[in-house]
């Protein structure tokens, strides 16, 4: 059995990092393990049904719902595991059973490793480089010291250590002198035929009908987190400098901002050119009314989730360079690429609204592109190969 260790209840929040949880899941069970997640919850018992080998094991959750700076969310999700009597006797309970441990998290990591020592073999999913992450929002010492020393705790307690892109394994390697042979690849993953549902399960018209949007407007989504520091800077430049580009335009361009965690002072800001939508089920429906998807991302690490979900999903993708790092994309290929600039966004919106041949192009190469390389038939075997040399390296 495979344990999976993770810091938040990744049944309920919506969120990069849970999707991302969610799809390694899926990916493991798809390859024949049997999987037990170990995370908290203030629920019993989960809302939905779980697959056919996956169970659950659920500590008690000392977080609440709420909107919390980001800073402050990552040391209650640190504390969650690190300080929490409740996962570790969970885990002390469980762990012999398994025969390997993936820790979700620097934290998760570390808390598991002080549980079960070298007797398991230890694999750190590094979703990002925390430490990096947490400087970009936050200038207090004394937090990122914390952050770095967690860290680098969880890559020299790990057998292996997954990252996202070639970028995050570079920067974990120097910033911990990591031995590169612990560093392994697994890049984000998205559930392709869940999202390529998406044009037959809502009708962009009739969706469009519903919310009173306009039907003739080429409408930009723009989705994700917004508590999360390099969202919620993206999601200003949006309102600050995208909104007043859109009204100047002689394009009939219209913004939706959609997603958890919506700050709501942007509630004041929504007129007729910008709509936002809280917390949304189903994330799909509004990659069906949208045209084309921007990041205009200028932090941040890791790999967007959001761009392959668009990719999966069938829409083109308008980013920065920042936005589409760490995914093998090629501007004007799979997507077209922007300056953190409300001008060359407008721009490139302009050239794909005129140009359906471009859209098409950018649709079908960006799809094959997420088979082949993001899907969880290729995590799947990706998997397999990792569990089964950190299993050699322990023994």
């Amino acid at each position: 059995m495979i344990g999976v260790v993770v810091p938040i209840d990744y049944l309920s929040i919506q969120s990069g990092a849970a999707q991302r949880i969610k799809a390694d899941l899926a990916a493991l069970v798809h390859s024949g393990y049997e999987v037990e997640v170990i995370f908290p919850s203030s629920a019993s018992q989960p809302k939905n049904n779980l697959p056919s080998g996956l169970t659950l094991a659920i500590y008690r959750n000392s977080q609440r719902s709420k909107f919390l700076p980001e800073k402050i969310r990552l040391l209650f999700d640190m504390y969650t595991q690190m300080f929490n009597p409740f996962f570790r006797a969970a885990l002390q309970k469980r762990y012999r059973s398994y025969s390997v441990i993936l820790a979700h998290f620097p934290w998760s990591a570390v808390s598991s490793y002080s549980v079960v020592k070298k007797e398991v073999p230890l694999i750190y999913v590094a979703h990002d480089f925390e430490y990096g992450r947490v400087k970009q929002v936050t200038q207090i010492p004394l937090v990122c010291r914390l952050f770095y020393y967690v860290e680098k705790n969880a890559c020299q307690r790990a057998t292996k250590i997954m990252c996202v892109s070639e970028g995050d394994m570079n920067v974990l390697q120097k910033t911990y002198s990591i031995p590169k042979e612990r560093l392994t690849l697994l890049p984000n993953t998205v559930d392709v035929d869940l999202l390529n549902q998406t044009q037959e399960l809502y009708n962009k018209g009739i969706e469009r009908q519903k919310l009173g949007l306009d039907s003739s407007a080429f409408i930009l989504l723009f989705h994700g987190r917004m508590d999360y520091g390099p969202n919620l800077d993206a999601l200003n430049f949006t309102l600050n400098d995208m909104v007043p580009a859109v009204k100047s335009s002689t394009c009939n361009i219209r913004l939706i901002v959609a997603g958890a965690r919506i700050p709501k002072w942007c509630l004041n800001r929504q007129n007729e050119f910008v709509s936002f939508y809280s917390d949304v089920p189903d994330m799909r429906r509004f990659l069906a009314i949208a045209d084309a998807v921007i990041v205009p991302l200028s932090m941040g690490g890791g790999t967007r989730l959001k761009i392959l979900e668009s990719f999966a999903a069938r829409v083109p993708v308008i980013s920065t360079a920042k936005g589409a790092e760490g995914i093998d994309c090629d501007d004007g290929h799979h997507f077209l690429a922007a300056q953190r600039s409300a001008d060359d966004f407008i721009n490139k919106v302009t050239i794909l609204a005129g140009n359906k041949s471009l859209r098409q192009k950018l649709i079908s190469n960006a799809f094959n592109l997420v088979v082949q390389k993001y899907s969880i038939g290729v995590a799947s075997k990706r998997l397999q190969e990792v569990i089964m040399e950190a299993g050699s390296q322990v023994k």
